[in-house]
């Protein structure tokens, strides 16, 4: 199975599904749009399309206004996957380097002579910040 960024990564098929993100549309509509902003043929904006139904990002039905016409519907089960790709991303960022709630990173960092001098600057500043947060001389017990 193609990994979801893989699919994204092509502009005219990320094209594609931001339109259909936004409802169904016919191949000529998609053609139509995705041809003109992206500069290509119809013929290409086509193919793009083949190539995102054949790995289930979209898929197709008759147009029931239009028999000889095919509508094209994003699939959810891609956005799924898109997102638990984005999530997998967050977490192996997390896993490195902490996150915004301050949690330090889960791995410890070299440990030079200039890293060290750093690292006790720090750890003042942060006793200082939760001394000011709780507002009494205890908060460097409660920090460690």
């Amino acid at each position: 199975m193609t990994h979801a960024f893989e699919i994204v990564a092509q502009p005219i098929r990320r094209r594609i599904i931001e339109v259909l993100a936004v409802g169904d549309h016919t191949a000529g509509e998609l053609c139509d749009v995705v041809a003109v902003e992206a500069g290509v043929s119809r013929t290409a904006v086509s193919h793009h399309l083949a190539a995102l139904r054949d790995r289930g990002v979209v898929w197709s039905d008759v147009d029931p206004a239009e028999p000889r016409a095919r509508r094209y519907f994003l699939d959810p089960g891609f956005l799924m996957r898109l997102d638990d790709a984005v999530c997998e991303l967050f977490d192996l960022w997390d896993h490195r380097y902490g996150t915004a709630q301050r949690r330090a990173p889960l791995v410890d960092p070299p440990r030079t002579r200039a890293r060290l001098h750093r690292w006790e600057d720090a750890a003042v500043r942060r006793r200082e910040r939760l001394k000011r947060e709780w507002g009494d001389d205890d908060a460097a017990e409660r920090s460690h």
